[in-house]
């Protein structure tokens, strides 16, 4: 059953929301744990927070496209973007093997809300289902006021993935331009992150357009070409 055709905003998964694309500097174990929820293993619960950067919303897209890659359906769910509409999205989610909602924040506190995850939740777990949740802060500090829904959301895993720093954002950008076949160095992936003020989504930008210029000019990335092509 494709429940995600009778959702009012049909979500899209980020073409490059991979495993593969994921730097993983201390976040391991949250990783494994999602990987195996992605092949319909492992605990039935996880949730992970994390500021905007930090890898949360990248890896719960990652596990709907590893999902999927294995025959199984799946679907993700941003609910910022799915605040204004009913809370009867999450009506019949329980026929889904993988269940990932991301910016958890966006409806904590919402009286309707909480109540129609708390029955979600039940049906989910008890149809064998997995869920990932996600969200900018710590469960403790979520607000969430429904005490049987904050009890649920406590049963599984819970990780809290720490702020990207610079070190971060160079490896990831050199794993993310890898996989394209473009190699950066570290001096070069520094002045990027430098230059985009460590806006990730930002620099993820940057690397297409690199890219493209890489390929039609047959040049590697160098500062100079990098200042060139960027206008910097």
């Amino acid at each position: 059953m494709q429940v995600v055709e009778q959702l009012p905003l049909r979500v899209q998964l980020r073409d490059e929301a991979t495993f593969e694309n994921f730097y993983a500097k201390q976040d391991l174990e949250a990783v494994e744990q999602i990987k195996l929820a992605a092949k319909g293993e492992g605990e039935q619960s996880i949730y992970v927070s994390g500021i905007a950067g930090s890898g949360c919303s990248h890896l719960l897209q990652a596990a709907c496209h590893e999902a999927q890659a294995k025959g199984l359906n799946s679907v993700y769910l941003p609910l910022d973007e799915l605040v204004g509409y009913s809370p009867a999205v999450f009506e019949s989610l329980e026929d889904l093997p993988l269940i990932a909602l991301d910016n958890l924040q966006a409806i904590a506190g919402d009286e309707q809300w909480e109540e129609a995850l708390f029955h979600m939740f039940n049906r989910v777990r008890d149809a064998g289902g997995r869920m990932l949740f996600a969200a900018d802060m710590p469960l403790e500090e979520l607000g969430v006021k429904l005490p049987d829904l904050l009890s649920r959301l406590k049963w599984g895993l819970v990780y809290e993935f720490d702020d990207p720093d610079e070190e971060f954002k160079i490896a990831s950008l050199q794993l993310r331009g890898h996989n394209r076949g473009l190699e950066i160095t570290t001096d070069v992936a520094k002045y990027v992150v430098r230059q985009v003020e460590g806006d990730m989504e930002r620099m993820f930008d940057v690397l297409q357009q690199l890219d493209n210029a890489s390929l039609s000019a047959q040049r590697k990335l160098t500062r100079p070409f990098v200042k060139t092509v960027m206008d910097w």
